[in-house]
């Protein structure tokens, strides 16, 4: 029996903590558990950051712009680091991701 791999995440797409995760803050930086899985990440200041911003849904655009305006950080390298940071989080079950608006087959959407 074959597994399906995650399907990779777009600027577009939004994501947000997901419910069950806990954290907390600790000297700037960021202690996330998932306690039905077992799952802990630790985020330095910049992902503490980043935390910060999807305690409610938004797109990973939107987090990457922000980051760049905040930071001294070239686009394509924000994006590249911001994507695998939240292909982690998803994989530890940290966070909850909703596809983007276009990949959602028109039938599916509500009118």
């Amino acid at each position: 029996m074959t597994s399906l791999a995650p399907q990779p995440l777009t600027l577009a797409d939004r994501v947000v903590r997901n419910r069950e995760t806990l954290s907390a803050e600790i000297d700037g930086e960021v202690v996330a558990l998932d306690v039905a899985r077992g799952a802990c990440y630790g985020l330095d200041t910049v992902g503490a950051r980043i935390w910060g911003m999807i305690e409610a849904p938004v797109a990973i655009g939107e987090i990457c712009e922000a980051l760049t305006a905040a930071y001294d950080v070239d686009a394509a390298t924000c994006r590249a680091d911001v994507l695998d940071l939240f292909m982690a989080l998803r994989d530890e079950g940290l966070i909850d991701v909703a596809p983007s608006p276009s990949a959602i087959p028109s039938y599916a959407k509500s009118p």
